[in-house]
């Protein structure tokens, strides 16, 4: 398995950052498990509701010419999944390719990767407004830094995401 792959698995929380700024950012945990080569299944959820995760997903990560390209998949039904339960059971059949939601990290340093969205064809209606996801990640062998957000389709002003800078995971294990 790739070092990449290896720092991308685990569970990650901001805890420590949720208690310095309670009002600007939510306790969040996120999981990374992988279940199969290079596939992963992952959840968000709130610390305090971690068995109704606001996220759930799988990735394929792919290498090439260097960089690695995390393939954003829907799944079908999630919740039977949720802390990361039954995962043997994820079959293709059930996952749905999200077109333009690739996410592309170059190694930046020793056990440190830096990327994000690479198009603007990431959609994602908000409130019946139609976004487009840009994102920055950030992940060292320690945390996992993520900063998120939607910009309207028609005049790419910011409609929803962090007005204070990226979410700070710290791996938990």
């Amino acid at each position: 398995m790739s070092e990449f792959v290896e720092l991308l698995v685990g569970t990650f929380a901001n805890k420590r950052q949720a208690q310095s700024h309670p009002t600007r950012y939510a306790h969040i945990r996120v999981s990374h498990r992988l279940i199969g080569e290079n596939r992963i299944y992952g959840e968000q959820a709130y610390n305090y509701l971690l068995n109704r995760p606001y996220r759930q997903f799988v990735i394929d990560v792919v290498e090439k010419n260097e960089e690695y390209y995390l393939r954003n998949y829907e799944i079908a039904n999630p919740l039977q999944f949720a802390q990361c339960t039954n995962l043997e059971e994820i079959t293709d059949d059930m996952l749905t390719y999200r077109e333009g939601c690739d996410i592309i990290m170059r190694k930046t340093g020793s056990q440190r990767y830096f990327g994000g969205t690479s198009t603007c064809n990431c959609a994602v209606k908000w409130n019946g407004i139609d976004t487009y996801v840009q994102n920055e990640v950030t992940l060292t062998k320690d945390e996992y830094h993520v900063l998120d957000k939607g910009l309207h389709k028609q005049n790419h002003n910011k409609v929803w995401g962090s007005d204070w800078g990226p979410f700070k995971f710290v791996r938990q294990n």
